[in-house]
């Protein structure tokens, strides 16, 4: 294959091999631990390359992000009930989140109930809002629990799909590593530049 070079097989080896590794889980749920609370790059980019080199570490991997993901919104929700107006000052300044948004995650929780959560798995409002908004409802620990289920929906449902290429795709992924590898996160940074103008707008 042209875009073959002689050490992408290498390359591919590496790259699989140390995602497949330990510390490659505790990146996954410390990635979920700080978007929970206040990083604004979603989980999913770590489960997808997962995924696509390394297909069948992503059980284990969707694990930590909910564990991960549990962890940040139990603190996130003990910093909220300490400090409401300030944690919310620092949730609206956050790229990509907008001041109205905790009044429209407000407005779900109190027409849908905690069942909001799974619909904002796919609504573009971090979960993060809906542990803050949910605290402050007096919804209590049980949100904790729909911030899983929240994970499951939709990370867990990403990493299946990513899997499912990372298998299907195999050989070609293997002969050209470093294009599959580029192609992924130049695809996810065109996604973010585009969610951050439309954010901001």
């Amino acid at each position: 294959m042209a875009l073959e070079r002689p050490d992408d097989r290498g390359a591919f080896s590496t790259l699989a091999g140390w995602l497949s590794t330990p510390a490659a889980v505790r990146v996954a749920g410390v990635w979920a631990f700080a978007e929970a609370l206040l990083w604004f790059i979603v989980p999913d980019v770590w489960i997808g390359l997962v995924g696509l080199f390394a297909p069948r570490r992503v059980p284990v991997s969707v694990a930590a992000i909910i564990l991960g993901a549990m962890a940040g919104a139990a603190v996130l929700a003990v910093l909220t009930t300490v400090a409401p107006a300030g944690v919310g000052g620092l949730l609206t300044g956050i790229p990509g989140i907008r001041p109205d948004d905790l009044a429209t995650v407000r407005s779900e929780l109190e027409s849908q109930g905690l069942p909001a959560f799974l619909g904002g798995a796919f609504q573009g409002n971090p979960v993060k809002l809906y542990v803050h908004e949910a605290t402050l409802l007096g919804f209590g620990p049980p949100a904790i629990l729909f911030v899983a289920l929240n994970r499951v929906v939709r990370v867990g449902l990403f990493g299946l799909v990513m899997a499912a290429i990372g298998i299907i795709a195999r050989r070609l992924i293997r002969r050209i590593p470093r294009v599959a590898l580029a192609t992924y996160v130049g695809s996810w940074t065109v996604f973010y530049v585009a969610y951050f103008a439309m954010r901001a707008g």
